[in-house]
């Protein structure tokens, strides 16, 4: 009779909007799926990209020293043989062997090398002064990493509680701020407190 048929139209139409809307919600679900599939992921070379031009420390040389200077705050790390971004800026830690400066400096942009810092052991007066960097960034070291990844041991002393590293130059702040970050000492002082600190060390 029609009166059993109203329920049974009612509960027909009720299942077919509830259908109706299930399909919505997986038709929903699935593009937004498919759209996050496509979206295109940042690799780590475009987030690299993202931040050339960007002052940060760079640390030429991954060995013991460069490997501790990393980890003394936000810095990128390359190879001797690596470019260096020319619209880059912040200090430029050459932390390789003396023998591989020359390769370094050549290399490095022109209007780059102002920021180079050098914390070779040794006399680098005249290598400095043949490629007009004098007034860079210098470092005396005065510290031992035993090996790579190894605890840096400072050289505190009882005559010098403040140490014995020290650093002159533009960017002789940053380095003693990124040694701080790793409970070492490095004072800063004028070039003319510097030259005598080398030589001491040379002798």
């Amino acid at each position: 009779s029609p009166s059993n048929l109203k329920p049974l139209i009612f509960n027909t139409i009720i299942m077919r909007k509830l259908f109706s809307a299930l399909v919505v919600i997986v038709t929903t679900a699935g593009a937004e799926a498919w759209v996050h599939a496509l979206k295109p992921k940042t690799s780590s070379a475009l987030l690299m990209a993202s931040n050339v031009g960007e002052s940060r420390m760079t640390i030429v040389g991954s060995g013991r020293i460069g490997g501790l200077i990393a980890e003394g705050g936000d810095s990128i790390t390359v190879g001797r043989n690596d470019s260096i971004d020319e619209n880059g800026s912040g200090p430029i830690v050459v932390t390789t062997r003396n023998d591989a400066l020359d390769g370094i400096v050549d290399a490095c942009p022109q209007n780059r090398r102002k920021d180079l810092v050098f914390v070779q052991n040794g006399y680098l007066d005249d290598f400095l002064e043949s490629k007009g960097l004098m007034d860079n960034t210098q470092v005396l070291l005065f510290l031992s990493v035993t090996q790579k990844g190894a605890e840096p041991i400072d050289g505190v002393t009882k005559m010098n509680p403040e140490g014995l590293t020290a650093a002159t130059g533009e960017h002789a702040q940053d380095f003693a701020n990124c040694l701080a970050a790793l409970n070492l000492k490095c004072k800063v002082i004028t070039p003319d407190d510097y030259r005598p600190a080398m030589f001491e060390k040379l002798m």
